[in-house]
């Protein structure tokens, strides 16, 4: 690993941010106002987000006893060659059909709100040639680019929360809890879905500079997250009530149509909107694709970048397979089920090996 391949702390912590802004900032509102059925959804992400900080925690503390390897080398290390190659399929996998869900998704809301005459498939395809030329360049121009982009990203988010709160009623939030705890706890496995992303340190804490700072750059890169998410939910619930949002598939892009920013210079602030977050959808694509093509090149003892060519039209397909909107919600859906092993089930059951084996260096 040379000096070009090495990224810092805060770049780590941006990565995980950035990972984790994608689908969830859209249909997040909906899926909770559907899960919990009550106004009490943000409680669920809120609950989630707290979830998502330990698993980030385990996930950096497995990956510190075996310093400066990725998951794809110390899997081989923890089960040998056979069990960890499988791993390394599944992980890759995981990152292959995320990235097809991203691009997907991204061509769905594009084709919808900005190239309305442009057909779904090239929009797509154009997607993923600007993402080749990322990805192709490595793990060091990934994080530049996130790292340039990402506060302009938070900034928007942010000034969407706040200009919101003009249209926001607390009676659509109220009363809270009104039917007990049993709907939050309805919606927090759906809620963890949408802070998956952060699993993408299982790779790349390894290029950290200062792997001892992996825990504190997972820990404040999800951290940030939480309250963007538990806002963005509870505003949105709290601008168009409860039923309403059920009935809509992007429900922030709705909340996004209504706000006025003030001196009139800006109309149409969806479009801001909606041009910021394809680009936020891009710096999370990039990413997911490099560690795919990472995985399979460790794997077949090749250079990644040969994958990243060969796993283009394997993303491709992914993305344009679903038929309609609700096979793509489908597909989300059996992400959430994939997530969920990758972030709480996979980490855990490779801590306790780790332990019974010993493997690794116990101080990290």
């Amino acid at each position: 690993m040379g000096r070009k391949d090495e990224i810092t702390s805060l770049q780590a912590s941006f990565i995980v941010s950035k990972s984790m802004i994608g689908t969830g900032i859209l249909f997040l509102p909906q899926l909770m106002a559907k899960e919990v059925g009550t106004p009490d959804g943000w409680i669920s992400v809120l609950i989630g987000g707290f979830l998502a900080l330990l698993a980030g925690y385990v996930i950096i503390k497995l990956n510190q006893r075996f310093p400066k390897q990725t998951f794809f080398e110390f899997s081989q290390t923890v089960f040998g060659k056979v069990i960890g190659a499988v791993h390394i399929v599944l992980l890759s996998a995981y990152f292959t059909i995320s990235a097809g869900y991203l691009a997907r998704v991204m061509g769905e809301v594009i084709h919808m709100y900005l190239l309305d005459k442009t057909p779904i498939a090239f929009i797509i395809l154009v997607f993923m040639m600007v993402g080749v030329y990322l990805a192709i360049g490595g793990i060091n121009p990934i994080a530049r680019l996130i790292e340039l982009f990402f506060p302009v990203i938070l900034i928007i988010l942010v000034t969407l929360i706040a200009f919101s709160f003009k249209e926001f009623e607390l009676d659509n939030i109220r009363p809270v809890l009104a039917e007990g705890f049993t709907p939050v706890w309805k919606g927090i496995p759906s809620s963890t879905f949408s802070y998956s992303g952060f699993e993408i340190m299982l790779v790349l804490s390894a290029f950290m500079k200062e792997p001892r700072d992996a825990v504190k750059s997972m820990l404040r890169g999800i951290g940030l997250l939480i309250p963007l998410y538990t806002l963005t939910v509870l505003v949105t619930i709290g601008t168009l009530t409860v039923d309403e949002v059920k009935t809509l598939t992007w429900p922030t892009m709705s909340v996004a149509k209504d706000i006025e920013l003030p001196g009139g210079f800006f109309e149409r602030f969806e479009s801001l909107f909606s041009v910021l977050w394809v680009i936020s959808m891009y710096t999370t694509f990039v990413p997911y694709y490099y560690v795919a093509s990472l995985g399979l090149g460790h794997l077949f003892r090749r250079n990644f970048r040969i994958f990243i060519y060969l796993l283009f039209p394997v993303i491709y397909i992914i993305a344009i397979f679903p038929k309609k909107l609700n096979d793509v919600l489908s597909f989300g859906g059996f992400l959430n089920n994939f997530a969920l092993f990758i972030i709480a089930i996979m980490p855990i059951y490779f801590w306790i090996f780790v332990k019974l084996r010993r493997k690794g260096h116990a101080n990290g």
